[in-house]
């Protein structure tokens, strides 16, 4: 008869088993009594209560009264069979492991005893003591070293990396509060919820990458070649979950079911390899998958199992069907560090993950599992599965060669466009949208349609309402078709128009459609766009439909935080998302100049005005130029970068007939008059602003003129810069002159001139050179 326990009667009535059980209760016998006579003499115990407040050295020394005699070698080599001790060899060997048990035993007692996360960290720091006490390593009574502080960081952030997942689960179930409790209601939940992912904690905290910090490098590599090492490590999981259970049993029945299961967990780490893969099976989609090691990349998850006696690690491979060899290249596994191959234990679970893109080519696909043993001479046990890999690059890279950051890359939602130096961008007017909209590998997962939205502000949520489509595009025809499966759109432009394929022979074939093509165009964040789509044959096709393109909305002049959606949808209605965070800049820049040092536009100016006393050419002749050179934030009140993109201005002067000259900001410099030649702070206040600006600043003021530049006028004078003879007048002559400005933010705008936001502005004058001859000869 086999009981539920999974542990056959005989075996629970036999010798071993009744002694190892008599240990335990008599280990927790002198504990109960002792519990019992407090609770018969209430003064002795508010006595006691008064003089011992509780630490964390009571629940230490607790769990040693009750683990130092059941973890003696006499009980521990009871628990094992003659098959199992004859295929561990001489104890003589492995004699360390059971004082390494006993350090599992107390601290699966001790961390389910912790009230918080940090308390466990307490109890793991007396574990890493106690492991390296038994290899006497442990830094009992001098400092840290640099390599024992950091193998300890190491175990702390791995129990944090596994404890996320379990606290995070906690957290969401608190905040469905109504499920839990109509499962509750339902009896989907009993008093034993969660038992089974908190032991999957210590699977996944204990690994084969985090031995050498438990054990310190040099012990650790000296027993790893040991069959019983790896042997030791399945016991020791076994030992902290025993110690775990113990410390929840709510009665002597409960700690002889933790027996119980004690004893079934040793006796599966003395069963054969186990190998077997559960997925992926069927027609598997590649996604988006982040590891424990927070590494993003396209792939698709690998589950099954990999235990067995002896087990020392396993290894993942893959193929395309039917072809030869198997690869490796692509395969991770689960750990953080990342580690270099799979770590046993692995019942029903993560196994690891395949990066699919760009390595793995869509359609039938074959992985396969290796489980090695850690004893010479015993062969790998392998299995293998197949399954058809689903194309799924969907995504925006990014705008106008601006892409995402990385980090986060363009697989995170709230990844913003920046630019080589990091600079995050804005954009306007006229763009191209850049990204990747290539599904199929499956039967009836063929492209059908994407569509490119935009939603006002910053989001993550692709299903959250107030999406607006701007740009579709249609597969069709046979031609379509055809073309999106041999031509995908994989790091392309995603705002294309589909247009006709023709091809014209001599007489008497002439001219015929050989298909489509999809022509890259921009998306005018301005004003709506109309697009025929070109029929095949136009002779008998009805009239080709049109569709329009959508601007951004009207609030705030079409301009500030925006996101993107990109919509892939295949022929059987599957649906694939994906966002990208984006600025949108359709403000006006504003430059303008307003006097040449109180001279009004088109008047005659006498250059003897400007000059120094005795025209001494030693000294500037300064003349201020007035204007504004003016950018609306792109957010009111909102100065950091992109909102405040303001790029800078120019000013430079010409004679009439000639070329510009550059002139240095602020000025009036010396000769021979170099840079610098750009302002990068705005002048003046253009009195006018975004009628619907969002969110809405200050009412504008008037309009306020600044100094743009002060204009050297020894530079038109002959005699005092002979240098520049293009801009330059001699003594008598008379010229007309122009002053320009020019006004630039930093959006990216191809479709505008000089693919940015400029504003420009002139000044003409006229000058008159009535300073006295001079005889330059």
């Amino acid at each position: 008869m086999t009981e539920d326990n999974g542990i056959p009667e005989e075996d629970l009535n036999n010798e071993d088993f009744q002694f190892v059980l008599g240990q335990l209760l008599a280990a927790y016998r002198p504990i109960l009594k002792q519990e019992l006579d407090r609770a018969e003499d209430p003064k002795m115990l508010t006595a006691e209560l008064a003089e011992n407040p509780p630490s964390c050295e009571d629940e230490l020394k607790l769990a040693e009264r009750l683990f130092d005699d059941f973890s003696s070698e006499k009980v521990t080599l009871r628990l094992l069979s003659a098959t199992a001790l004859e295929q561990l060899g001489p104890v003589e060997q492995w004699r360390w492991c059971i004082a390494h048990l006993r350090c599992c035993l107390i601290f699966g007692w001790l961390v389910r005893r912790a009230p918080t996360f940090r308390a466990a960290v307490r109890y793991l720091w007396y574990y890493w003591l106690c492991v390296r006490r038994v290899h006497g390593i442990a830094p009992d009574d001098r400092p840290l070293t640099a390599d024992e502080r950091e193998d300890f960081n190491v175990l702390v952030r791995g129990l944090a990396d596994v404890y996320k997942p379990f606290l995070e689960g906690q957290r969401q179930s608190t905040e469905a509060s109504a499920d839990v409790a109509a499962a509750v209601i339902e009896g989907e939940i009993d008093c034993r919820e969660g038992i089974a992912e908190a032991n999957a904690i210590f699977n996944r905290f204990l690994t084969v990458d985090r031995a050498p910090a438990l054990f310190g490098k040099q012990v650790f590599e000296e027993h790893q070649q040991a069959p019983h090492f790896w042997f030791c490590r399945c016991w020791c999981l076994c030992a902290i979950k025993f110690g775990w259970c113990l410390a929840g049993a709510k009665s002597i029945l409960d700690v002889v079911r933790c027996l119980i299961a004690y004893l079934r967990c040793i006796r599966d780490c003395f069963q054969p390899l186990v190998c077997g893969l559960q997925t992926p099976e069927g027609c598997v989609e590649e996604d988006v998958i982040q590891t424990p090691a927070l590494t993003l990349f396209r792939g698709v998850e690998i589950t099954g199992s990999a235990s067995g006696a002896f087990c020392s690690h396993y290894t993942l491979e893959w193929r395309e069907a039917g072809t030869v060899p198997w690869r490796s290249d692509g395969v991770r596994y689960s750990g953080n560090p990342e580690p270099a191959q799979g770590q046993c234990g692995v019942v029903n679970g993560v196994l690891g993950y395949l990066t699919t893109y760009p390595l793995v080519p869509a359609g039938p696909v074959e992985i396969r599992l290796c489980v090695h043993s850690s004893q010479p001479g015993t062969s790998p046990s392998c299995c293998t599965l197949s399954f058809e890999l689903q194309r799924n690059l969907v995504w925006i890279r990014g705008i106008e060669g601006i892409e995402a950051d990385e980090p986060p890359g363009i697989l995170d939602s709230t990844a913003q466009l920046v630019d080589s130096a990091g600079v995050v961008r804005s954009f306007g007017a006229s763009l191209r949208v850049m990204g990747s909209a290539a599904i199929g590998g499956c039967e009836d997962k063929a492209l059908k349609r994407y569509t490119l939205s935009f939603h006002p502000g910053f989001v993550t949520d692709p299903l959250l309402p107030g999406f607006v489509q701007f740009w579709q595009v249609d597969y069709i025809n046979g031609f379509q078709t055809a073309y999106g499966q041999t031509h995908p759109i994989n790091e392309q432009a995603l705002t294309n128009r589909w247009r006709r394929q023709r091809i014209c022979l001599p007489p008497p074939v002439g001219c015929f459609t050989i298909g489509n093509y999809l022509q890259a165009v921009r998306w005018n964040t301005l004003a709506a766009q109309s697009f025929r789509v070109e029929p095949i044959d136009p002779p008998t096709a009805p009239n080709p439909p049109i569709w329009t393109s959508t601007p951004v909305p009207t609030p705030n002049c079409r301009s500030g935080r925006h996101t993107l959606r990109l919509t892939v949808e295949d022929i059987g209605g599957g649906l694939k998302h994906d966002l990208q965070q984006v600025w949108i800049d359709n403000k006006d820049i504003h430059g303008k100049i307003t006097q040449i040092a109180g001279v009004p536009p088109c008047a005659i100016v006498e250059l003897s005005k400007f000059a120094a006393p005795g025209a001494d050419c030693a000294v500037a002749w300064p003349a201020q130029l007035s204007g504004i050179a003016f950018d609306e934030l792109i957010e009111e009140g909102n100065t950091a970068q992109p909102s405040d993109n303001f790029g800078g201005y120019t000013v430079s002067i010409k004679k009439d007939g000639g070329s510009y000259f550059p002139v240095p900001i602020p000025g009036p410099g010396v000769a021979p008059w170099g840079p610098p030649f750009v302002g990068t702070s705005r002048v003046g206040d253009p009195g006018t602003r975004c009628p619907n600006a969002v969110p809405a600043g200050p009412p504008p003021g008037p309009e306020v003129v600044g100094t743009l530049a002060t204009l050297d006028m020894r530079r038109l004078d002959a005699v005092c810069n002979p240098a520049e003879p293009g801009l330059t007048l001699k003594r008598g002559e008379c010229c007309g002159f122009v002053v320009a400005l020019s006004v630039w933010d930093t959006s990216i705008c191809p479709g505008l001139s000089g693919g940015r936001h400029e504003a420009h502005d002139q000044f003409p004058f006229y000058i008159c050179n009535n300073l006295p001859p001079v005889d330059i000869t």
